[in-house]
């Protein structure tokens, strides 16, 4: 760091939605906290949500108003007010996480001259140029995160944009918290209890939204074709958003007749203790994940993973040594597969897997090697 920035106290000023849950909301408080330990102001504009008390805690300020519109009256008059706190917080970069955020960070940025960073933390489909205009705004930044080297190649491939302001920073997980030492065996009998967990039974874990690409039946249908082996498994997402796909799949495990060893739940708050209960984690989405967060976080855990090798989750997997890949809505491939990971568990293959996922995912996709790519941006902004 230069004598002059050691000296001034950069402010860094993040846009997201809203602070309500998920992975790009996590991250926005990382990034948060890691900003005031390094010694520079963050402020997070967001809609608020739950989440706004933990972003507060770790020394952030938050404002909050309603930037998660679509609406292009209120991202012009939010553009007047982000410049309005641009210049009132005396802040240095923008960084926005989200689309119609980024509209109204954009318009404040080049009306006060402060630099703009964005994060491209999907590969937001398009049907139609006013769609793909709306995406562009990803784009702007002056420099423009992606979180897997598959979202950069999208970009490049979709976009005009100089591929010298992308740089590619896999979204992280704390492995100190994601780790199997954290659960005791109070927690462990806990949330066997709470997922109704049968004795002696080795459970399978897909926590994933409820929606098709996700690939909740292609997994039912794995699932009745070793019906004759010894497992439980967990789908756990949410349930109430998609109320008929959500129906739908009810009807296939009960036809299929495993209704009593494949269950579904909602949305789990401590996703740590709910990984330490599973022995296999599953992605099946037969739709590329511009990264996969719980691929990660299970490895983190020491699990047995299984993913689809389209996307960013063919980068956080190394087939065969650190978990394992399978095409995607390859049916008769995913039971295979899971057949396999269920005979090796308590194996010293199993083992070996386990320890090689936890390794990589420290050394290639700690949160701290993620925080320190994102300081480095700022810092050399």
């Amino acid at each position: 760091m230069s004598t002059d920035k050691k000296y001034h106290k950069k402010t860094i000023l993040q846009v997201v939605p809203a602070l309500v849950s998920g992975g790009v909301e996590r991250g926005t408080i990382e990034i948060a906290k890691k900003i005031v330990d390094s010694g520079y102001r963050s402020i997070v504009i967001s809609a608020g949500g739950p989440l706004v008390a933990g972003l507060e805690k770790a020394g952030s300020k938050h404002i909050t108003f309603n930037v998660a519109s679509k609406n292009p009256i209120i991202i012009w008059l939010n553009a007047k007010k982000i410049a309005k706190i641009i210049r009132e917080e005396k802040v240095d970069i923008v960084h926005a996480r989200s689309r119609a955020p980024a509209w109204s960070c954009f318009m404040a940025a080049k009306a006060t001259g402060v630099k703009l960073v964005t994060t491209f933390h999907g590969i937001y489909n398009f049907r139609s140029r006013i769609k793909k205009l709306y995406n562009s705004i990803m784009t702007q930044g002056n420099v423009v995160i992606a979180v897997s080297n598959f979202v950069r190649d999208h970009i490049i491939k979709n976009y005009k944009i100089d591929k010298n302001k992308i740089v590619v920073i896999h979204r992280g997980v704390n492995h100190h918290e994601f780790s199997k030492d954290k659960a005791t065996p109070e927690i462990l009998q806990k949330y066997r209890d709470k997922y109704n967990v049968p004795a002696d039974t080795p459970v399978i874990l897909l926590p994933a939204r409820m929606t098709k690409w996700k690939g909740h039946l292609v997994l039912a249908r794995a699932l009745e074709k070793i019906k004759h082996l010894n497992f439980y498994c967990i789908m756990a997402g949410d349930l109430a958003k998609h109320p008929k796909y959500v129906n739908r799949l009810k009807t296939i495990i009960s036809e299929y007749k495993i209704q009593n060893r494949v269950q579904l739940f909602g949305n789990e708050p401590n996703m740590c203790n709910l990984y330490s209960i599973a022995d296999i984690v599953l992605s099946t989405s037969i739709e590329p994940e511009a990264f996969g967060r719980t691929i990660i976080e299970a490895q983190s855990m020491e699990k047995l993973v299984i993913a689809t090798s389209i996307g960013g989750a063919a980068e956080t997997i190394e087939d065969g040594k650190t978990g394992f890949h399978i095409e995607p809505g390859n049916v008769k491939e995913l039971a295979e597969k899971i057949e396999y990971c269920l005979s090796i568990l308590g194996t010293d293959k199993d083992k070996k897997i386990r320890t090689a996922a936890r390794k990589s995912t420290i050394k290639n996709f700690s949160l701290d090697i993620m925080l320190e790519k994102v300081m480095a941006v700022y810092d050399g902004m």
